[in-house]
């Protein structure tokens, strides 16, 4: 029983890596594909890590070549839009609350997607360990 239980640990292990490596790489690739250009600094800010021996993937935009990547995703001012489940997050950009820049949304619409596919996947792996 205890090496069936190992065997089937270690396989749903590899599945849920599987599935974490996939959901990370497509939302990646959609906010690639979405993120608005001007100057190219933006998208070419975009990169994925992966932690806990690739049982964690990041997506992230911006840092040092792009800081100004929040304010394109949620907007300024009179244009903020924040998707619900999001407002903590976002608030983490608030400055003054002035300002007129339109959300553009590319990265947190792909997460909305992808998370639904990504948990679709991790109730199959629990089924298939649970016969």
């Amino acid at each position: 029983v205890t090496a069936r239980f190992q065997r089937l640990s270690k396989q749903a292990e590899l599945q849920v890596k599987s599935s974490v490596v996939r959901n990370t790489d497509q939302i990646y690739a959609e906010a690639v594909a979405n993120v608005p250009v001007l100057d190219g600094y933006l998208r070419g800010s975009g990169n994925t890590s992966y932690l806990n021996n690739q049982l964690t993937g990041t997506v992230a935009f911006g840092g040092n070549a792009a800081p100004y990547a929040p304010y394109v995703e949620f907007g300024t001012g009179s244009g903020v839009v924040i998707p619900q489940g999001f407002n903590a997050f976002a608030m983490q950009f608030y400055v003054n609350g002035k300002g007129t820049m339109k959300a553009q949304p590319y990265l947190i619409p792909a997460f909305i997607r992808n998370k639904k596919i990504f948990l679709r996947d991790m109730r199959k792996i629990a089924k298939n360990i649970s016969k």
